[in-house]
C-alpha cells in the first residue's frame, strides 16, 4: 500500500493542492487505504503539512512532497509490519533574471 501527494506555488495554492490530493487516500474504504494505521499515518501528516504551510508568508513560494507505503517482513503472515514515510518542505527560490 502507498500513497503520495505534492504541491508547488503560494500556501494557499498548495493548500488546494494537497487537499484534493488526499483525498484519495483518505476516501472511504475500499476506495482508500484499506490499514487504518496507514490511514492515520496520513492523516498526521496531512495535518503537520497545514501547520508548516502555516508559516510562510502569503506570498512565498514553496514545494511539498509526501509519500509513503506501509509492507510487511513476510507478505503472506501479515507480519513485521513496517511504514517507510518521506516529507520535503522547501522554500522556492525566485528566479533571477539576468
Amino acid at each position: 500500500m502507498s500513497w503520495s501527494v505534492n504541491g508547488t506555488g503560494t500556501p494557499e495554492e498548495v493548500r488546494g493542492q494537497l487537499s484534493e490530493q488526499f483525498k484519495g487516500p483518505l476516501a472511504e474504504k475500499p476506495a482508500g487505504l484499506s490499514d487504518d494505521g496507514e490511514r492515520e499515518t496520513v492523516m498526521n501528516i496531512a495535518e503537520m503539512l497545514e501547520q508548516v504551510l502555516s508559516t510562510f508568508d502569503a506570498a512565498q513560494q514553496v514545494e511539498i512532497s509526501a509519500n509513503g507505503h506501509m509492507g510487511f517482513a513476510d507478505w503472506d503472515a501479515k507480519t513485521g509490519c513496517y511504514q517507510n514515510v518521506n516529507i520535503s518542505i522547501a522554500p522556492k527560490s525566485p528566479t533571477i533574471i539576468k
